[in-house]
């Protein structure tokens, strides 16, 4: 998990690239709970959380969507 701090401090392409990781990571975390193959399904909110900051900040700094 990133704190809001640290996510602060990167430009606004380097968070667009975080954003499209995570969306990718989270949709895998998905399908592999859905598989039965996620041990700890935890780690979805995680990341969602973590996307929610991202794209707050984003918001914050103006950046287009």
């Amino acid at each position: 998990m990133s704190q809001a701090a640290d996510i602060r401090k990167k430009s606004e392409s380097d968070l667009k690239k975080m954003l499209v990781e995570m969306q990718a990571s989270v949709r895998d975390l998905r399908f592999r709970n859905a598989a039965k193959e996620l041990k700890n399904h935890q780690q979805m909110r995680g990341v969602r959380k973590d996307i929610a900051r991202i794209l707050t900040i984003l918001k914050e700094k103006g950046a287009k969507l």
